[in-house]
């Protein structure tokens, strides 16, 4: 029965173009305890959805199921920087990341996606504040060499060659000590 009911839902969720249709189907969703957190990604991803209609879910999912808080933010980021040239998407799309963050600070992941959003086209306030987010969480990471080899990527392409030589440097530093901190295998 419940197999049935998640069928139904994923298909609403990935063909439905009308918000009370979506709407009613998440209710429904809610109301029989479903727990799938597959089916309600498909629902964040369709395209009908409004930036305050994927927040509202996304909103309500963690809150729903705060054990995979990490998950959902990410999951909400990444269809919301599918839109990011839109600049509440983009601000949204940063937001979501850092809760992304927030669950999980040991992640390299989130850090090295929101440097992704970086516009090298604009001088937008968001690129300050992305980097500033992304240096201040980075001691927190398991993996740093990822982070500091994304942010001299990103210094190379603003050629700005004293800071990419500076986080090469710190990459390289970082990766020797996650590879001799490897298990041996």
């Amino acid at each position: 029965m419940k197999n049935d009911l998640i069928k139904k839902l994923e298909s609403t969720f990935r063909y439905s173009s009308s918000s009370d249709e979506l709407f009613d189907a998440f209710t429904e969703a809610v109301r029989n305890g479903v727990d799938d957190l597959e089916v309600f990604k498909v629902l964040l991803g369709n395209p009908t959805l409004s930036l305050d209609e994927i927040k509202m879910y996304a909103e309500k999912l963690i809150r729903d199921f705060s054990h995979k808080k990490y998950d959902l933010s990410i999951w909400t980021a990444k269809v919301l920087e599918n839109n990011s040239d839109e600049y509440d998407y983009l601000e949204s799309a940063i937001e979501y990341y850092k809760k992304a963050i927030d669950a999980n600070p040991a992640s390299h992941e989130p850090l090295t996606d929101l440097l992704g959003l970086y516009n090298f086209d604009l001088d937008l306030p968001t690129n300050s504040r992305i980097i500033d987010i992304v240096k201040s969480n980075v001691q927190n990471v398991e993996l740093k060499s990822k982070v500091y080899y994304s942010l001299a990527n990103l210094y190379k392409r603003l050629k700005d060659f004293q800071n990419e030589a500076r986080y090469t440097a710190l990459a390289e530093k970082a990766a020797e000590r996650e590879r001799k901190s490897r298990p041996s295998q």
